[in-house]
């Protein structure tokens, strides 16, 4: 049985993410919640600017769309493949800066995209795994 309340949703995962960064000595210059578009958090260290666009594993609580308790394979493939289109395009547009990519370290986002996650780094796009812990790892 799936505990839902241990996958992120979204903002959950822009949230803790921020911590890290902060802790990281990064400073948030600016970050997306709800359904503001954008880029979900840009940050900067040591004047290198950080672009990430973060995914969740289940639909914010307030959503309207909201169908499912949590995201299935296709869509969480789906959300995937935005994300990398999406990195694609900032890494186009913010030249010189830093692209990645932020998912929640949940078992069934790993086993869907895992394979894939490790090909971001010819691409020059970092990836994110965040627990609900805090921790972060980074591929």
């Amino acid at each position: 049985m799936i505990d839902i309340e241990t996958k992120l949703t979204e903002d959950e995962t822009v949230e803790l993410l921020i911590k890290f960064l902060k802790s990281d000595g990064y400073e948030i210059l600016d970050y997306c919640k709800g359904h503001k578009r954008g880029i979900d958090i840009t940050a900067e260290k040591d004047s290198k600017k950080l672009l990430i666009e973060v995914k969740g594993a289940r639909a914010n609580h307030d959503s309207k769309i909201k169908k499912r308790p949590y995201f299935n394979s296709g869509q969480i493939k789906d959300h995937f493949g935005k994300a990398i289109i999406k990195s694609l395009e900032v890494k186009t547009d913010y030249p010189g800066s830093t692209i990645a990519i932020a998912h929640p370290n949940d078992e069934m986002i790993k086993k869907h995209i895992k394979k894939s996650v490790k090909h971001l780094k010819d691409l020059e796009i970092i990836h994110f795994w965040v627990s609900k812990d805090g921790n972060v790892s980074r591929e």
